[in-house]
């Protein structure tokens, strides 16, 4: 089967691959026609941002799961000595 015109069979299982993430991650952002129609660059590009928000996402739940938080820091309080009463004289 000649593919001077189109990619080959091979291509197809990873480009509908790649289709049903965007679609699926997407949140119903995209429908099939728009992600089949795309050119290829944008949809490598939708691709890969999808990936790394992905990483990212799984990479916060895994601090939130161990405890650690980078952008939230713990409160410093303040070293306030306590202040002197002066004593009473009747």
């Amino acid at each position: 089967m000649s593919t001077f015109f189109g990619l080959g069979p091979a291509y197809r299982p990873a480009l509908h691959k790649t289709i049903f993430q965007i679609i699926y991650h997407g949140n119903g952002g995209f429908t099939f026609s728009d992600v089949y129609n795309l050119p290829i660059w944008m949809r490598r590009f939708y691709q890969k941002e999808l990936e790394e928000q992905l990483k990212r996402e799984a990479d916060a739940q895994k601090r939130a799961s161990k405890g650690q938080s980078p952008n939230i820091s713990k409160p410093r309080m303040p070293s306030v000595s306590k202040p002197s009463t002066p004593s009473r004289r009747r």
